[in-house]
């Protein structure tokens, strides 16, 4: 048969032709190839984040020199999060966790001229989960806190949060004699004058080897040759087994030749009238080893940096957690590094990381705490260079998945392996913020104290068998406590209201609940500041700032990726118009915050570690915490941090903030020592003045103690009578025997004039208890006996409003002011006016937002309504329970309900106001009742809002 069905499917087609079928079907498999090669700057870091594949690729040549020693190793300082490894096509290992060193000999599959070396590196959602590009929130085993190195992206990268991946740490090539030192660690005894060096000896060959080691030991940052060339035999006595037969090598003495893989030994080296590592004076000592095989040849040599010094915590005689350095007694103050210091390394910024490093002993920080993660090893070696202590934590946030015990035990084990030589390290932990009941997930996660507690167990020993000398805290911020060890919790009550514990007894002296006859640590503390202004003008994308007059009149911080000031400062002041104003009053909170609580763990002698949450930050609004910025611009917090941190520290605490004439002041004046030793000789004076006089000045012997804060007693005194509001500047300073001030605090208080008696009449509904009556005796009204005869009412409750119902209107509706007081929580409508009183989120706030015309109007200013004294309590507490939604009522003090999901709360009140005929109901939910006697600021805003 003949014809079409016989026609050939495939025929031979032209070069062209078949270029063009190759192009065709090209198309139609791209969007199933994982993407095109790129090249990139190694290190390497950036998305993609959560299930994610991405191949590096590199054709190395080499020549018969790299080859004839004998092993090449290809070595990676570090590669997030997994690792796969290829040589010319060959898979030679594989290793997972993002901070290790790891390295595998490649010599086998290894030949002169061009090799490829491929490395796959997977990236997956971490064990809290992340949100990949996609949008979607996946949990998996990736073993991640949050804060790593960051990228340039402004909306997710510039956070430094998003589990990124890729080869982010150097990687090369390393040629290698067959034996060789894969390991030095060499730990210092210093209460015997000597140390041990742990050597780690590799082999890469199947037969044994013997050695001989040589040793000379100088000084690394000082000169001195403490010994020179001494050799060491590795040998050992065998020993015979209790009930074990007879042998005959009993008791015998051998050499130990090195066997296949690594070996370990363990030399001690005597270093008398040694130089001991402090913080003002790192001395570092440089050990030379050099390793030659049985033939006396040099194999190998390799050198170490070490530092002569001791770290312990007390963990037996009370209080427990006692820290000494060196055998003296040490609190941690410094701060939180996110992201900063690993760009320096990754940039090769060396100068970069040693200024980063001495602006915080700038600040007077001795420690900075590597959040929830190891570092590179460059940073540790210039803290150890520089005297900058550090915590190293483990990159373990909340809990641990189940399936991933081993590896987290593992991940401890490279922890302490990466930094035990540095003795900068004094402190590691485990886990960040570990929650109960597995956050919620305990499907997934151990779900209970006393199995965490055993991997804190597994995890000791890895971590000890590293390093016996190591101090564990096992937990930083724990909120399932008591964790193993030191009790540390996180303190965010300057920003998360509520968080922690009330503000107010905590600035009075109180702590969370911890283990008895233990002090504590306080890992995280902060609140937020935004950039300076230059900063956001140099980095920001355009759409983040006003472009206009119209634009920068309705702008907020909302339109800043991932900040918080928007959404929080309703808490804490008055909103802002103009970004220059959000700027300037966002960094004065943050001053202030840090101020407040800095000084307060100085003047707690319990606490023994704080850190702030941040120091510098990674990128351009980054984490906007930081109290530096990315171009290293100190924030006012900067500077109120640092003086807080002062070694000697005067301070004075005052639960009033402000003052009427005729009241008596009790100051509480303190000085706080981190030094060891007691100054001699030396006073403390204070002087406080008033419209430019000196009003009292007293002077005392100072009552110092070693590293303790100590109470200076009462500064007391009557407060004059003034014309006009004013301020009283009191300022406490500690003085030496030559009566120079070596250090000086200060507070301001607001002083208003006695208040004059109202003409008005005031009117009460409510019995002789209720808050409506304590606001009456407060405010210096003459009291009317009826209604009617008052031009003021105040209403307790909306059960005497329902009872009172058409006498209140029509006293109202006559011209008369009611108001309705702390009403409880509910749907009301008066006359047709409908408003909502709901509960605060986010805790009870501290602060209140005077309205723009009652300012106007009186000598009110925007702060006044902010960490009111309460003497019931006899500390700052809340004022604000209840907030109002009212659209159509006058605002005279605003709120807002606070969230974490960056909608603007904005349209809230705290007082409002709604005309009825001639007169005026007034809603009010700031707590007033008991408070405005010793918080004049109340006084002068009801009088201001009564006023006919």
């Amino acid at each position: 048969m003949q014809g079409d069905a016989f026609k050939y499917n495939h025929q031979i087609s032209t070069k062209e032709e078949l270029q063009l079928e190759l192009d065709s079907i090209k198309k139609h498999y791209a969007g199933f190839l994982k993407g095109d090669w790129q090249e990139v700057k190694m290190p390497h870091y950036g998305p993609p984040i959560g299930h994610a594949v991405t191949y590096y690729s590199k054709e190395i040549i080499l020549n018969e020199d790299m080859l004839s020693l004998g092993s090449l190793f290809t070595c990676f300082k570090g590669v997030d999060y997994k690792a796969e490894v290829y040589f010319n096509n060959v898979f030679i290992g594989k290793h997972e966790g993002f901070f290790a060193p790891f390295e595998f000999d490649v010599i086998k599959y290894a030949h002169q001229g061009k090799n490829t070396l491929l490395v796959k590196v997977i990236n997956e959602p971490t064990t809290t989960g992340s949100v990949d590009e996609k949008g979607v929130h996946t949990v998996g085993n990736k073993i991640y806190a949050a804060g790593g190195l960051g990228y340039d992206e402004p909306i997710e990268g510039w956070h430094i949060c998003p589990p990124a991946m890729g080869i982010y740490q150097d990687c090369y090539l390393e040629a290698r004699s067959t034996l060789f030192v894969s390991d030095v660690f060499v730990r210092p005894i210093t209460n015997e004058s000597k140390a041990e060096v742990w050597l780690e000896i590799f082999n890469t060959q199947t037969n044994q080897k013997n050695i001989s080691i040589n040793l000379s030991l100088y000084g690394e940052n000082f000169k001195d040759t403490v010994f020179e060339n001494q050799t060491y035999l590795a040998s050992t006595t065998h020993i015979p087994g209790i009930g074990d037969l007879v042998k005959p090598t009993d008791w015998q003495t051998k050499s130990l030749p090195m066997q296949y893989g690594v070996n370990y030994i363990k030399i001690p080296i005597s270093i008398s009238d040694f130089k001991c590592w402090e913080t003002n004076t790192p001395w570092l000592y440089n050990l030379q080893i050099k390793l030659s095989d049985a033939t006396n040849r040099e194999v190998d040599k390799v050198n170490k940096n070490f530092g002569m010094r001791s770290f312990h915590m007390d963990t037996v005689n009370i209080p427990k957690g006692k820290m000494f350095l060196n055998g003296k007694p040490i609190r941690l103050r410094g701060a939180n590094s996110m992201g900063f210091e690993q760009n320096d390394v990754k940039n090769k910024n060396w100068n970069q990381l040693i200024d980063d490093i001495l602006l915080a002993k700038l600040a007077n920080m001795n420690f900075l705490r590597f959040t929830q993660r190891p570092v590179q090893s460059e940073v540790y070696d210039y803290c150890d260079k520089l005297g900058m202590l550090n915590q190293t934590d483990l990159p373990l946030f909340g809990g641990l998945r189940v399936n991933q015990f081993s590896e987290a035990v593992k991940q401890a084990e490279e922890m302490e392996r990466l930094v035990r030589s540095h003795p900068s390290t004094v402190v590691v932990t485990y886990m960040n913020e570990r929650f109960p009941n597995a956050e919620g997930s305990p499907q997934r996660s151990f779900d209970n104290s006393q199995a965490i507690y055993k991997v804190f167990a597994a995890m000791d020993q890895a971590v000890l068998l590293s390093n016996p000398d190591r101090v564990i805290k096992a937990g930083d911020g724990d909120y399932d406590p008591p964790s193993p060890g030191l009790p540390d919790a996180h303190c965010y009550n300057t920003w998360y209201n509520g968080h922690a514990l009330d503000l107010g007894k905590f600035y009075k002296g109180y702590w969370q609940l911890i283990k008895p006859n233990w002090l504590y640590g306080c890992g995280e503390f902060g609140a937020e500041g935004l950039d300076p202004l230059n900063t956001m003008l140099k980095y920001y994308p355009k759409e983040w700032l006003p472009q206009n007059d119209d634009e920068n009149k309705i702008w907020t911080a909302n339109k800043i990726s991932k900040s918080q000031t928007n959404t929080f400062h309703y808490m804490w002041y008055p909103t802002q118009v103009g970004l220059d104003n959000w700027i300037n009053e966002s960094q004065n909170f943050q001053a202030w915050a840090m101020k407040l609580v800095a000084e307060s763990f100085r003047r707690d002698a319990r606490n023994v570690s704080a850190a702030v949450h941040l120091f510098i930050d990674a990128w351009p609004a980054g984490w906007m915490k930081a109290i530096m910025d990315v171009d290293r611009q100190p924030k006012k917090a900067f500077f109120t941090y640092r003086n807080a941190l002062a070694p000697l520290l005067p301070s004075i605490r005052s639960d009033r903030n402000s003052f009427t004439a005729g009241d008596t002041t009790q100051l509480e004046a303190w000085i706080s020592n981190d030094q060891n030793n007691i100054p001699l000789n030396h006073t403390i004076q204070y002087e406080v003045f008033i419209n430019g006089k000196a009003v009292v000045r007293q002077m005392a012997k100072a009552d110092i103690l070693s590293n303790a804060p100590q109470f200076q007693g009462f500064i007391k005194f009557v407060v004059p009578e003034v014309a006009s509001r004013t301020i009283a500047h009191v300022k406490l300073g500690v003085f030496n025997e030559q009566g120079i001030c070596i250090e000086h605090n200060s507070l301001d208080l607001e002083v208003f004039p006695t208040f004059k008696k109202s003409t008005q009449k005031l009117f009460v509904l409510g019995d002789k208890l209720s808050k409506a009556n304590k606001i009456a005796a407060d405010l210096n009204y003459t009291i009317a006996s009826v209604m009617n005869n008052a031009q003021v009412l105040i209403v307790d409750g909306p059960a005497e409003y329902e009872k009172n119902k058409t006498e209140i209107n029509a006293f109202v509706k006559n011209g008369g002011k009611a108001i309705l007081n702390e009403w409880p929580n509910g749907d009301y409508e008066i006359e047709s006016n409908k408003f909502n009183i709901q509960s605060t989120i986010m805790g009870n706030y501290y602060f209140a937002n005077i309205s723009n015309e009652v300012l106007s109007s009186s000598t009110l200013k925007p702060k006044d309504f902010f960490m009111w004294y309460d003497k019931s309590k006899d500390y700052i507490q809340p004022i604000l329970y209840s907030v109002i939604k009212a659209p159509n009522f006058k605002p005279l003090a605003t709120s807002g309900l606070c969230n974490f999901a960056g909608e603007d709360p904005a349209g809230y009140l705290a007082t409002g106001s709604f005309k009825y005929g001639k007169g005026q109901f007034i809603v009010n939910t700031i707590s007033l009742a008991g408070r405005i006697k010793e918080n004049p600021a109340g006084v002068e805003f009801l009088k201001t809002i009564l006023k006919k």
